[in-house]
């Protein structure tokens, strides 16, 4: 399910907390005269029916991973501004909760959601009714089981239109669930109405009727040609009866192949390959007798939905048989965002679970936003040639399953190499996928390298050159070679360079690749613009063993407030190029630091040359990773770190 923040977030609304001055909008905006015209087309709808649910989170949320959730509090942010989670007080304490939170939240709340069912009181209409100054989006979430328009969708409407209440409200959102389908509208309430709605409305009388009721199917079409803007049908459900199948049948027909209802968004669950076989069988058979040259602008008898941005496949099985993903760039011409998800069904689980089908048989001209349930090298290699315009790259399995062995393609970090090096448009790669025939160990435990004694402030470049010169390096360290034996995992790298310069890349999330710590910072040059880095860093053995030293960063930690350890060796020249370039890095995370000896004075002193630099956090993997990464926390602030430390758990 998507979260309250990430699905406020999706709307092009700036909060009131980042506009100046802080005004009222001009009551031009919303003036009496305009809202009855408004308000008369809803109206000659016949009512509403409560559409349905998420539609699935976008690639760019998951990679984010900050829902900016207040724990335990009812509260999150939108944009940095309080939300206003009206069904979580009144699950605490009924409406006289709500009241009193309302007392004091009232006037600085951006954002009012409501879930509700259809059996529930009237008490979310009693929240709508209270005074909301600076709320800007009413969002409703409602589950149902009834497919015909709803009383209640339109008083909420009603409620948000009322300036004496909402005097801010731009956007009323409406999320509906009903009998496997989700449906999502959004309601301006302010400024034009656009998208050929006449247009559109008017193709509403070539339909076909469908059903023995066509005053109930006008209302049904009626308002999602006004406000429908997403949509996700689970498959597995509407396969359940012939009579629920024809129904979503029709209507994913007239989404995917008429201009009627132009969405934006849509979202298959629960999906296996034949299922998608079948709904562009139906389209291609018309077995609906669709006049689709009087139906759609499009001339091209291929492609289906051009008002389409986003669509996300989640599939329990890549293949099925013979049958494979079958859509293409030539079914959605226009669009935008592309996610594939894959939730294995082991009950049915049979053929190639890496298997794409045609999907990127043809180029993508237009597609900016990609995520994928797994990768190879030659999957990587590919994506270069049929996605130009990529700029957001998400590689991200299940849950539970970066690991799996059935997927047992090639990934290497030379494909990972090709994907951050050869996309100039590239902002922002997340690979949390581990190598194929990579170590079995998951953490190379071993102590640092040598070190170098690296001070910073006013200390200048020629001083840096001569304390590190004078210094021992060690010897290569001889790393174990994967072997097509090993089970996936981490995979160990002396170097891993980008060149020429990539000045557009801001996020570089690579979990599964292990680096020594010089590397990741010499990597760090050839990014200028990189925002947040994510990696595992490589310990190697030290040249000298350190004498008279803790074994343990715990026993280290412990011993003395400021020990004079050293981090494992940057190169100086490096480290001054990334402080005189006052490199923008914000966001460090590092995986198996919590358990070696890594963390010292020396490595504290260069990560405070990122000006930038908020937070570096440690993602722990057990108990004891949580016990130290709480030393490693006050370690860093006993030594005038002015980053934070968070342990991710």
């Amino acid at each position: 399910m998507v979260s309250l923040s990430a699905r406020l977030k999706r709307n092009s609304l700036p909060p009131l907390s980042l506009q100046t001055p802080l005004s009222p909008r001009p009551s031009s905006s919303r003036t009496t005269s305009s809202r009855p015209s408004y308000h008369a087309r809803l109206a000659a709808s016949g009512g509403m029916s409560p559409g349905n649910s998420y539609y699935g989170r976008t690639a760019s949320e998951v990679s984010s991973e900050a829902d900016e959730t207040a724990s335990g509090s009812g509260e999150t942010l939108w944009h940095g501004a309080p939300v206003f989670d009206a069904s979580y007080w009144h699950s605490k304490g009924g409406m006289d909760l709500v009241r009193e939170k309302h007392r004091e939240m009232h006037a600085s709340v951006e954002a009012l959601t409501i879930l509700c069912s259809s059996g529930d009181s009237n008490w979310h209409l009693e929240s709508l009714a209270l005074f909301w100054p600076r709320v800007q989006i009413v969002d409703i979430e409602y589950n149902t089981r009834e497919v015909q328009p709803d009383t209640l969708a339109l008083q909420w409407l009603c409620a948000a239109q009322d300036c004496t209440l909402f005097p801010h409200a731009q956007l009323y959102r409406l999320t509906a669930r009903w009998a496997g389908c989700t449906e999502v509208f959004e309601h301006p309430l302010c400024g034009a109405f656009g998208r050929d709605l006449a247009t559109r409305l008017a193709l509403l009388d070539r339909l076909p009727p469908l059903a023995g009721n066509q005053e109930l199917e006008m209302r049904f079409y009626k308002y999602r040609v006004l406000f429908l803007t997403a949509v996700s049908f689970a498959m597995g459900a509407m396969a359940k009866t012939a009579a629920g199948s024809r129904a979503m049948e029709a209507y994913i027909t007239y989404l995917f192949k008429t201009d009627i209802f132009a969405p934006t968004s849509i979202e298959l669950t629960d999906a296996q390959p034949q299922h998608l076989q079948a709904v562009l069988a139906a389209i291609n058979a018309n077995t609906h007798n669709i006049s689709y040259d009087k139906m759609r602008a499009t001339t091209s008898t291929a492609a289906l939905q051009s008002s389409l941005r986003h669509i996300c496949f989640d599939m329990h099985n890549m293949a099925s048989g013979r049958d494979r993903i079958i859509f293409c760039a030539v079914h959605f011409p226009k669009l935008e965002s592309l996610i594939i998800r894959h939730s294995p069904d082991f009950r049915l689980l049979h053929g190639d679970t890496m298997n794409l089908g045609v999907l990127f048989s043809l180029r993508w001209p237009d597609l900016v936003e990609l995520q994928l349930p797994f990768i190879s090298d030659q999957y990587a290699k590919t994506l270069q040639s049929k996605c130009p315009a990529l700029r957001f790259l998400f590689v991200l399995p299940e849950s539970r399953y970066e690991r799996w062995t059935a997927y047992s393609q090639s990934f290497t970090p030379d494909g990972l190499h090709g994907l951050a090096t050869h996309w100039p448009t590239m902002q922002q790669l997340v690979v949390k996928y581990a190598f194929r025939h990579a170590l079995s160990t998951h953490n190379i435990d071993v102590a640092p390298m040598s070190p170098s004694r690296i001070s910073f402030g006013s200390v200048k470049r020629s001083t840096l050159s001569r304390r590190t010169s004078m210094l021992p390096i060690s010897p290569e360290s001889q790393l174990p070679t994967p072997t097509a034996d090993s089970l996936p995992g981490p995979w160990p790298r002396e170097s891993f360079s980008i060149h020429p310069k990539h000045r557009n890349l801001c996020v570089l999330r690579m979990p599964y690749l292990q680096l020594p710590f010089s590397v990741a910072l010499a990597m760090l040059v050839d990014v200028p613009q990189l925002l947040m880095l994510e990696f595992t860093p490589l310990l190697r053995d030290p040249a000298v063993p350190l004498q008279g030293l803790a074994s343990t960063l715990r026993r280290r930690v412990s011993i003395s407030p400021s020990p004079q350890l050293n981090a494992p060796f940057a190169d100086s020249n490096v480290v001054y190029q990334l402080g005189t370039a006052k490199h923008p890095l914000e966001s460090m995370v590092l995986h198996d630091a919590c358990t070696t000896r890594y963390i010292t004075t020396s490595w504290i002193q260069i990560m405070n040359t990122f000006l930038q630099l908020s937070a570096v956090s440690f993602v722990a993997t057990s108990q004891e990773d949580v016990t130290i990464g709480s030393r490693i926390k006050l370690f860093c602030s006993r030594n005038d770190a002015v980053f934070d430390v968070d342990i991710d758990d």
